[in-house]
């Protein structure tokens, strides 16, 4: 919400608060470094892993090279940090604002990883030289049908209700929910042998209570940086039972500046069409990332400006990071739910934590400490924050009232978005046509689709008119049903 001299806040209780404590929950506010950096940290935590595994994913698919996996990484840091900043620090060019103003912490998207898989498995059979170029190729240039959503968004933007975003959250809060858990167990169930033995789940349950517990009971910069300080607990007890692996910080250079095309980037028509649809999707999960840090955090809907700036940033970090031989970047729903938990607001909080991307960008040992988090430790610490990215989507769900036509929509939205949502889907969906069946891939296209589709069809005639008022005047910010 905003004050009355217009300074946009946390919707917190001030008077409870010294003045130090209180900038945390300005936008603009800048706090001193002992309260900054711990949340900052939580931030760079909760995104780290994420922000690597799909470049390890598909790397391996694409059978890269040990010094192309590292330059990726290094790269992956490098641009999260810059498009983070973005975010937070918008450019303005004419009308156009690149960049939501917002504290949004950006990362390596999993979005892409099936059609990057799938582009880097074609380049393999066919016996390119380079494939890992050839899905950066596709890549860099697909990015264009983001900046066209983006161009869009205030007409489009009628067309996402609240529970409409809040069905697209829910959709990707579970598919978060099952990389916190996989952690849990120790990482991957299928590259694990591991997976689930009583080791990780005691050290990640353990992790997982100590946050609890200071959730409940912690004061001050321990209730603030919960997540951090379960983190940092839960890596000192796993360096005493001997399961953290020291052996990238030793490996790594002391520094090392990131090389923009060194993978060789490759153009192939075929390759940047299997990613167009793909940038979409991207930008739909960054409406609802976006809403929610201002709905939970600030009491009020995102504008079109910071709504349009945040997809925007999604496109133009993209094409950066391809540039830069890393995969596309986008909102982190765990950091987006770290600000909806926390109210904390601070832009400079967010930004600590990319200029700390960055040097572990170009000094590799940084890096490579986080990178030595045992998954159990990450596991029980990030748990509970994917699962307030559902808790925040019911909420948003619920904001705006039940009447009996919205409980029908949201009734026949998730019996087909969830219900038909892979893994689980594949004998049901054999019969349909081949196009059908990219749609019926992923989970949260699967629900953007059906979500819209039946909005759509459940709409009456007040809301056609709303929307033909809205689309005469499409810059005016819209307003909740």
């Amino acid at each position: 919400m905003s004050n009355t001299t217009g300074e946009q806040v946390a919707a917190v209780d001030f008077a409870a608060m010294d003045s130090e404590t209180a900038k945390l929950y300005r936008l603009d506010g800048r706090p001193p470094f002992r309260l900054a950096y711990p949340v900052a940290l939580q931030h760079l935590l909760a995104m780290f892993t994420s922000n690597l595994a799909p470049i390890l994913i598909i790397s391996s698919v694409a059978q890269a090279t040990t010094s192309q996996v590292i330059i990726m990484i290094q790269a992956a840091m490098f641009a999260a940090g810059a498009a983070t900043l973005l975010n937070c620090y918008p450019v303005r060019i004419g009308k156009v604002q690149i960049g939501a103003g917002l504290p949004i912490v950006m990362g390596t998207s999993m979005t892409f990883v099936p059609p990057a898989t799938a582009v880097a498995l074609i380049a393999v059979e066919m016996g390119h030289p380079n494939p890992i170029g050839v899905v950066l190729g596709g890549l860099i240039v697909a990015s264009v049908s983001e900046v066209v959503l983006g161009a869009l968004y205030k007409y489009l933007r009628p067309f996402f209700p609240p529970h409409v975003l809040g069905a697209m959250l829910l959709s990707l809060g579970i598919s978060l929910l099952t990389v916190g858990t996989n952690n849990f167990g120790g990482g991957s169930p299928a590259a694990n042998p591991y997976f689930g033995s009583a080791q990780n789940m005691m050290l990640a349950g353990f992790v997982f209570l100590l946050y609890m517990f200071l959730q409940r009971f912690g004061k001050g910069i321990f209730k603030l940086a919960s997540v951090l300080f379960a983190l940092i607990a839960g890596y000192v007890a796993a360096i005493l039972i001997g399961i953290v692996d020291f052996y990238p910080v030793t490996q790594a250079a002391i520094f090392e500046l990131p090389r923009p095309l060194a993978l060789g980037p490759v153009f192939y028509p075929w390759a940047i069409t299997m990613f167009l649809a793909v940038y979409v999707v991207s930008g739909l999960a960054t409406i609802g990332y976006t809403h929610t840090i201002t709905t939970q955090s600030m009491n009020r809907p995102s504008t079109n400006r910071e709504t349009s700036g945040a997809i925007y940033a999604d496109a133009v970090s993209s094409a950066f990071a391809g540039l830069f031989n890393s995969l596309p970047n986008t909102e982190f729903g765990q950091n987006a739910s770290l600000v909806a938990n926390t109210k904390i607001i601070s832009k400079w909080v967010v930004a600590l934590c990319a200029f700390t991307l960055i040097a572990a960008s170009v000094f590799p040992p940084i890096g490579a400490v986080f990178a030595t988090v045992p998954p159990p430790v990450l596991g029980g610490a990030i748990l509970a924050v994917f699962a307030f990215i559902m808790t925040n989507a019911i909420a948003m769900i619920a904001k705006t009232g039940f009447s009996q036509r919205k409980l029908t929509s949201l009734c026949i939205m998730f019996a087909v978005g969830l219900g038909f949502a892979p893994p689980g889907n594949a004998a049901l969906i054999q019969s349909f046509p081949a196009p059908m069946h990219f749609i019926f891939s992923d989970r949260v296209l699967l629900m953007s689709v059906v979500a819209v589709v039946v909005n759509i069809f459940f709409m009456e005639r007040e809301d056609f008119e709303k929307i033909k008022n809205l689309l005469k005047n499409p810059d005016t910010d819209y307003v909740d049903e």
